[in-house]
């Protein structure tokens, strides 16, 4: 029996809560960077600048960092592989995720 064949017979791991909890972020961009070990993300919201700070086709924003996470290159594909699968149940339930969209103009 290979290893890989052993690996994938253990039991996942439990996941426990941890007593201290734990920091709760949101973004909506995201920006990767990769070395020979792992692949590191870091995630922020994009606020407006001082150029564009009104909505509308104009607008460019500024990614304001709010938290960065690094995974080992086998981890990354393990997390890719859980995501493409939560995608893929959402779009089936939802429709498709538009990526197209665009913002209107801004209202005075």
């Amino acid at each position: 029996m290979a290893d890989t064949d052993k690996e994938e017979s253990r039991p996942a791991p439990k996941w426990m809560k941890s007593p201290e909890g734990v920091p709760d972020f949101y973004a909506n961009t995201a920006h990767l960077t990769w070395s020979l070990d792992d692949v590191r993300v870091r995630f922020a919201i994009l606020v407006e600048s001082p150029e564009t700070p009104n909505p509308g086709p104009e607008f460019i924003g500024a990614a304001q960092e709010r938290v960065a996470v690094t995974f080992s290159w086998r981890n990354a594909v393990v997390f890719r592989d859980a995501l493409s699968r939560v995608i893929e149940s959402y779009e089936k339930t939802n429709g498709p995720i538009r990526t197209d969209i665009k913002l209107p103009p801004s209202v005075p």
